[in-house]
This record gives structure tokens, C-alpha cells and sequence, in this order.
């Protein structure tokens, strides 16, 4: 008896894995203006702002899997011994090092929480690191001119387009 009522459990266990359900995704949050909905707290938990790609353990920088599909970037040399360059003088040449905020998209990154707000004009960024703001513009407006420096970027949406272009100065 016990031994017909396994096989009858592993039968029924069997079928079900069969059955698929019909592909059912919870539709996206939106806003009153119908764009993505992206306000809330938010947290990386990965070591992706020390190196984007698989790394060992080195002073001051935890082991970690990278975030790039395949852990390969197909560096140009120029590119590749640039990307050396930094890392040899991580040192005095982080900005992190010298108290600034570490930039886009590496703020990302950080392993400490952001709050995002959204309005139909723009999103808003509140980093925990260093207390961090991004706005990102997304009405359309011109960039200003002027010798401006935007440690964060100074990102647009282009006109309908609801695509985010980012210009650093």
C-alpha cells in the first residue's frame, strides 16, 4: 500500500511539473502621466562599484562577481591600458580618495541605499553616499549654457522621446 501511494505522489508530481501556467507578469507600476513608476528605496547589493567585472579580494576592496554578461569587455588597447592606468593609481586618483562624490554611473553602485522621487517633469536621486542628488530632467528642457560643472551629469530627456541622455561638462 505505501509503495502504490509513492508512485501514485511521484505520477501526480510528474503531471504537474508538466503543466505550465499561462505567462502571467505583474504589470509594470505607472505614474498619473503613464511612465514607469521608479519611485521608492533602492539598494544595489553586489561589489560592482570597486569593479564591474569578476575581481579578487585586494586591500580595501572585497572579492565579487561582476555584473557584465560573459565578465568580457572587448577593451580597445588604448582603452584597456587607460583602464590600467586608473586602477595603478586608484590611490591619488579616485575621486572617492579625495572626498568627492564618486559620479555616474558608479554611485549606482554603492552599496548603500538611494531614494528615487518622480514627478511628470523629472526623477529625482537622493544617494545615502555623501548625501549624493540627481535630477534627471524629463520635460524636455535645454541643457544651460554656461561653465557649469555637473559632478552628477546633467541629464535630459530628449524632446517625446522619454529617452535619457546623459552629458557630462
Amino acid at each position: 500500500m505505501r509503495r502504490g501511494s509513492t508512485g501514485a505522489l511521484i505520477a501526480a508530481a510528474l503531471f504537474l511539473a508538466t503543466i505550465r501556467a499561462p505567462a502571467q507578469t505583474p504589470a509594470a507600476a505607472r505614474t498619473s502621466d503613464g511612465k514607469p513608476n521608479l519611485q521608492g528605496i533602492w539598494q544595489v547589493l553586489n561589489t560592482a562599484a570597486w569593479d564591474i567585472q569578476d575581481h579578487p579580494a585586494r586591500l580595501g576592496v572585497p572579492a565579487g562577481e561582476g555584473i557584465v554578461v560573459g565578465n568580457d569587455i572587448p577593451y580597445k588597447p588604448e582603452a584597456l591600458a587607460k583602464k590600467r592606468a586608473n586602477f595603478e593609481n586608484r590611490a591619488t586618483a579616485d575621486p572617492e580618495t579625495k572626498g568627492y562624490l564618486p559620479g555616474v554611473p558608479r554611485i549606482m553602485y554603492m552599496a548603500f541605499p538611494f531614494q528615487i522621487f518622480q514627478t511628470p517633469d523629472q526623477v529625482v536621486m537622493v544617494f545615502e553616499y555623501d548625501r549624493g542628488v540627481r535630477t534627471i530632467f524629463t520635460n524636455g528642457t535645454p541643457h544651460p549654457r554656461g561653465p557649469l560643472n555637473f559632478w552628477m551629469g546633467d541629464a535630459r530627456d530628449r524632446a517625446g522621446t522619454n529617452a535619457v541622455s546623459n552629458v557630462r561638462r
